[in-house]
C-alpha cells in the first residue's frame, strides 16, 4: 500500500459545502403579489394577505424550490392590516409562519424589492402562484399585463396557480383562442359566505364586487366552494386555485403534486462528485441548471456529510449509489461525473445503459475496460507520489496537505473558495483508487462527452486529451479555460457548454 501512487491529479476533485444542501435543487418558483393600493369601499391601505404569501413561499421552499417574489410594477409590496399576526385586531395571532416570515430579515427584504413583472423571463419557472388579498381587487383585476402572463404560461403546460382574490384575474383572463381560461375547468375562490363574515366582521362591505357572483355568471362555469374558511383547493390540469388565506398551503402542495408531473417535460441530469468533496461541489450550478431540468445531486459514500467511515469504501460502493438514485427515476438521464466520478458514471453505465442518455465527463477521470484510477495516473507519474499527500497509519485514507490544495485544486477559485476548501478537507477512502472497471460492449455504445479544463494542475491537460483519444468514442469535445473547478470559475460559461449538449 505505501507504494499507492497518485498524481496531482487526484487531488480533483472540487470542493465542499459552500452552498446549502439541496436548496433550491428543484428549480425555480414564481410568486405574484399584488402592489400597495387604496380600497375604495372602505379606504384602508391595501395590499397582499400575510398567510398567501409566507404559507405557500413555506411550502416551495421546504420542497427544495427556490421561490423569487413579483409585482406589476415591482417594488415594495405591503400586507394587509388583519392579516398581520401582531395586527392589534388579533385575527391573524394565530399565524406563526408568517410571524416567522416577518420576523426574518432576509425573507422581508424580498418583500422591499420585488421584481417587475415586465422583467421576468417566464422561461426561468417551474410554476407561477398569484397571491391574493385585498389588492388584487383592484390592481390585478382586469389589468391586461397580468392576464397575458398568467394566459402565455398555463399555456406552455406548466402548473399555474391562484388563490383568493388573486383568482380575479381568471374573471377575464382569456387563452390565444378567445375562449376563457377556466372555461370547463373547475376552479375556486374567495367565497360569498366568507365575504359575508368578512362584511359583518367590521361593519361595512370591504370588497367592490365578489368573485363567486362573477364566476358564476360566466359560460361553461365551473366555480367551486367548500366550507366558509375551509382549508380548500381545486386541481384542474395545470391549473391551480385555492378558496381563502386557510387554503395557501394546500394550493402549494397540489403545485407541487403538478410539477411532480411536469417532470417529464425536462431533462434529468445526474450529477457525481469527485473525491475529497461532496454533493454540494455543484453549489454554483446546481439551482440555475434545474431552471429547466431535473437535478439530481448524489452523496457518494464516506464524503461530506455522509458518516460512512471509510476504510474499505470503493467503487462498488460509489456504483451502487449512483444506481440506487438512477433507478429511482423515470426514462432516461443525463449522468455528469467529475474528475474521480468518470470512474463512476463509467461502470454505472456499464451496468444500466437502457437508464443513460448521455455521459458527459467533467475534467474527468474517462478509463478503460480494467483500468483503475491509480493505474491512470501510474502512466504518466513513473511511481512518484507527491510530497502534498498524507496517508493515514494502516494507508487506508488519504489527506492533502492543507498549503497545497488550493494550488492544485483551483488556482483560479476566489479566496473565499480556496479557504473553503481547505475548510472542508476530508480524507478519502485509498479504496476507491485501487478499485478497477469492467466495461464493455454496453459502456462503447453510451454517447459521450468531455468537457475540459485547460489549465488543469488537478487533471492536466494532457492527460485528459490522451483518456479522450485512448477511449476513441467521445462524440465531442469542450474546452474551457479554467482550472479543475470550472463550475465554479466560469459557472455560466458551464452550463452553456452542458445544457449545449444534445
Amino acid at each position: 500500500m505505501k507504494k499507492l501512487v497518485f498524481f496531482l491529479l487526484v487531488v480533483l476533485m472540487s470542493m465542499q459545502a459552500f452552498a446549502q444542501h439541496n436548496a433550491g435543487n428543484n428549480g425555480k418558483i414564481l410568486m405574484i403579489a399584488s402592489n400597495p393600493s387604496v380600497s375604495k369601499t372602505t379606504g384602508w391601505p391595501i395590499g397582499v394577505w400575510y398567510a398567501e404569501l409566507t404559507h405557500p413561499y413555506w411550502v416551495f421552499n421546504e420542497a427544495g424550490y427556490t421561490v423569487d417574489i413579483a409585482s406589476l410594477n415591482g417594488g415594495e409590496i405591503i400586507f394587509d392590516g388583519f392579516s398581520d399576526p401582531e395586527d392589534e385586531s388579533k385575527y391573524a395571532a394565530f399565524d406563526y409562519i408568517s410571524l416567522g416570515f416577518k420576523k426574518d430579515p432576509n425573507k422581508m427584504a424580498l418583500t422591499k424589492n420585488t421584481l417587475k413583472l415586465s422583467s421576468v423571463n417566464p422561461n426561468d419557472y417551474k410554476a407561477i402562484f398569484v397571491c391574493g388579498g385585498q389588492g388584487p381587487m383592484y390592481t390585478m383585476y382586469k389589468n391586461p399585463e397580468i392576464l397575458k402572463f398568467f394566459s402565455d404560461f398555463y399555456q406552455t403546460g406548466k402548473p399555474a396557480a391562484a388563490i383568493c382574490h388573486g383568482t380575479s384575474i381568471l374573471l377575464d383572463t382569456k387563452l390565444s383562442n378567445g375562449k376563457y381560461l377556466v372555461a370547463g375547468k373547475k376552479w375556486t375562490g374567495f367565497a360569498n359566505s366568507e365575504e359575508n363574515y368578512a362584511d359583518a366582521y367590521v361593519g361595512k362591505k370591504i370588497q367592490p364586487f365578489r368573485i363567486e357572483d362573477e364566476a358564476r355568471k360566466m359560460p361553461n362555469s365551473k366555480f367551486e366552494v367548500a366550507h366558509m374558511f375551509e382549508a380548500y383547493a381545486v386541481r384542474d390540469g395545470n391549473l391551480i386555485t385555492g378558496q381563502q388565506q386557510n387554503s395557501g398551503a394546500k394550493a402549494a402542495e397540489l403545485v407541487l403534486q403538478a410539477l411532480e408531473d411536469d417532470k417529464k417535460r425536462y431533462p434529468t441530469y445526474v450529477l457525481v462528485h469527485g473525491a475529497w468533496a461532496d454533493e454540494s461541489a455543484w453549489g454554483f450550478v446546481r439551482n440555475d441548471l434545474a431552471k429547466n431540468a431535473n437535478v439530481v445531486v448524489v452523496n457518494l459514500p464516506a464524503h461530506g456529510a455522509d458518516n460512512t467511515y471509510g476504510v474499505g469504501i470503493g467503487l462498488k460502493n460509489y456504483v451502487k449509489t449512483v444506481s440506487d438514485a438512477i433507478n429511482k427515476i423515470n426514462g432516461k438521464v443525463i449522468l455528469v461525473g467529475h474528475s474521480m466520478g468518470g470512474m463512476v458514471i463509467s461502470q454505472v453505465a456499464e451496468n444500466l445503459p437502457n437508464k443513460i442518455d448521455k455521459l458527459v465527463y467533467v475534467s474527468a477521470f474517462l478509463p478503460k475496460n480494467g483500468e483503475s484510477l491509480n493505474s491512470i495516473v501510474n502512466t504518466v507519474t513513473q511511481g512518484k507520489t507527491p510530497d502534498f499527500f498524507k496517508f493515514n497509519q494502516e494507508y487506508s485514507l488519504l489527506s492533502i496537505k492543507k498549503e497545497a490544495i488550493p494550488q492544485v485544486v483551483c488556482a483560479d477559485c476566489p479566496d473565499f473558495m480556496k479557504d473553503v476548501l481547505v475548510k472542508y478537507h476530508r480524507a478519502e477512502p485509498v479504496q476507491g483508487f485501487n478499485d478497477v472497471v469492467k466495461l464493455g460492449v454496453n459502456f462503447n455504445k453510451v454517447p459521450k462527452y468531455y468537457i475540459s479544463t485547460k489549465n488543469d494542475n488537478a487533471v492536466p491537460f494532457a492527460l485528459q486529451q490522451k483518456m479522450i483519444k485512448d477511449n476513441g468514442t467521445v462524440k465531442k469535445v469542450f474546452e474551457m479555460e479554467t482550472s479543475h473547478l470550472p463550475f465554479v470559475v466560469k459557472p455560466q460559461e458551464f452550463l452553456n457548454l452542458l445544457t449545449s449538449i444534445k
